[in-house]
């Protein structure tokens, strides 16, 4: 596909599989936006897809950030139910990417951005758009027919929202992450 001057690779695979085909390709613009949590090893996707970027690209990752309600009610499921090893499952948030980073010393720029997600629907009774937002929530499907982690996640988001107008708002805020590479003498 082509957009004026600028070439576009369109793949539907997943990171995984990409990085199976042992592509030498360099990029200028390699992006994860809210993927990271799908794959088995963010720790390697990253380290892959900063070897795949060319010299003076930019790699950006977007993931909820600890702060605010999200991220929070992540760490609180995750303390109440995980089991294993927590990087191994979706409870990672941006700060796991930034510590990938620093360990392997690629500088980069954060940016937090905030939302205020409705949630009155969740806190009704028999509530179907409810059900299927706090599947979504908490990245659990079918969570209203496991009524511990349903209760806990409620409980935590009643804790965590603020009313405005008789609307329930849980706030949470992605993290953006922003890399450059810089150029390496040849």
């Amino acid at each position: 596909m082509i957009l004026g001057a600028v070439r576009c690779d369109w793949r539907q695979q997943t990171a995984e599989e990409y990085f199976q085909t042992k592509d030498d390709t360099k990029f200028h613009l390699i992006h994860a936006v809210h993927v990271l949590y799908n794959v088995e090893d963010h720790d390697s996707i990253l380290r892959n897809m900063w070897e795949q970027l060319a010299d003076g690209g930019y790699m950006f990752v977007v993931m909820q950030s600890d702060k605010g309600g999200w991220g929070g009610l992540r760490h609180n499921l995750w303390e109440k139910f995980g089991q294993g090893d927590r990087l191994k499952t979706w409870f990672r948030t941006s700060d796991d990417v930034n510590q990938c980073l620093d360990r392997r010393g690629i500088s980069y720029v954060t940016s937090v951005d905030e939302m205020n997600i409705n949630v009155s629907e969740c806190v009704k009774e028999d509530s179907e758009a409810g059900e299927l937002l706090l599947d979504f929530l908490t990245h659990t499907p079918y969570v209203s027919s496991e009524p511990e982690i349903k209760a806990t996640a409620l409980e935590y988001i009643r804790g965590n929202s603020s009313s405005v107008d008789g609307k329930i708002f849980f706030n949470a805020f992605d993290e953006l992450i922003l890399s450059s590479k810089t150029f390496t003498k040849q």
